[in-house]
């Protein structure tokens, strides 16, 4: 069977956990890279011994490519997606896939025009804590869902803010606490609890000089009519591991990073080696942006080349990506009005 071809478009932090799981994975190959700054795509393909192309469209233009992981400012997702599925090549993206909700439609209408598949780094759905929650509230092991309450109390200095023009801005970040560093988190709510139905919330710029929030609170209501909150910073010092914990009327269950430490069940005794949590390094990833390791991304891009080799979808598709877009677009207005949203 042909080797799948990848290209990568962005050489900064993040493209180094895509060509390292790329490189993990059998059947598939990284042929090239490509940036705008000649020096960064030219260091980056030197390292991986991979083509360095000038332009995007040069790459996308290289029938040896099939897949296009796209590692850019956030602000150029929606725009180089769409280019990537009129060229013909399936889409990697990392979060968030776009800027607001017109932005991640553009990118579905291209990829089913083009009959291209889709996946949204979602790398967190892929751990073993949060396989388990979720089979377990399926399940209904915790009863009727009651809360399901998120904090992600991060820390992220006014350098960090300075060291890219782009980022802290709404045009290339498109938020702050929520749509950057918070994604992930809501991602995994609205996995785990089901569909948001309305929210209210406040979202303020209290600690860093930048455009977009850097502390925000929300209370949530879900289609299944439970409750619940989300609490996401930038601004709080040291930074705190983030936590998800799901109540219901006969058990609960709580995350804290990739690790369960709850799991109180009404008349049944914790899973055995269940709270013991994954062995090895711990990453503080709620203080150091770069600080968190490449499984999960060798996880999901490994579910994407077979959902291209089964023609099946990927487990995280635009149309799931596009879910914790929509919550965190509905705490943005909901603090821009003072007034409760309802989704869709």
């Amino acid at each position: 069977m042909k080797k799948l071809g990848f290209g990568i478009v962005g050489c900064g932090v993040i493209s180094e956990w895509h060509a390292r799981a790329i490189s993990g994975i059998e059947g598939i190959v990284l042929v090239g890279a490509t940036d705008r700054n000649q020096d960064s795509r030219e260091k980056f393909a030197g390292k991986f011994g991979i083509v360095a192309f000038d332009t995007y469209e040069q790459m996308l233009a290289c029938r040896d490519i099939d897949v296009v992981c796209i590692c850019t400012p956030s602000g150029l997702h929606s725009s180089m997606a769409v280019q990537a599925a009129d060229a013909g090549k399936h889409i990697i993206v990392e979060k968030p896939m776009a800027l607001n909700l017109e932005q991640a439609d553009q990118i579905i209408r291209a990829c089913d025009r083009n009959y291209v598949k889709l996946t949204v780094i979602s790398q967190l759905r892929f751990t073993e804590a949060v396989s388990r929650m979720k089979d377990a509230v399926d399940q209904g092991l915790p009863g009727k869902l009651v809360m399901g309450n998120l904090y992600m109390k991060y820390y992220r200095s006014q350098e960090y803010y300075d060291s890219s023009s782009w980022r802290g801005t709404w045009a290339m970040d498109g938020g702050g606490a929520l749509m950057n560093q918070g994604i992930h988190g809501i991602d995994l709510l609205q996995y785990i609890m089901g569909d948001v139905k309305s929210v209210f919330a406040y979202a303020k710029t209290l600690a860093r000089d930048i455009e977009v929030e850097d502390s925000a609170a929300a209370v949530l209501e879900f289609e299944n009519g439970a409750l619940g909150t989300i609490q996401g910073t930038t601004s709080i010092y040291p930074g705190f591991p983030r936590v998800l914990e799901v109540n219901g009327t006969h058990g609960t269950i709580a995350l804290q990073e990739d690790s369960i430490v709850k799991w109180e069940i009404e008349g049944q005794e914790a899973p055995e080696g269940i709270l013991a949590g994954p062995k090895g390094k711990k990453y503080q990833s709620e203080r150091n942006p770069t600080d968190f390791g490449i499984e999960g991304h060798r996880k999901q891009i490994s579910d994407m080349v077979h959902a291209i080799r089964e023609d099946r979808k990927p487990s995280v598709d635009a149309y799931e990506g596009r879910k914790a877009i929509e919550i965190i677009t509905a705490i943005y207005e909901s603090s821009r009005t003072g007034k409760p949203v309802f989704l869709p």
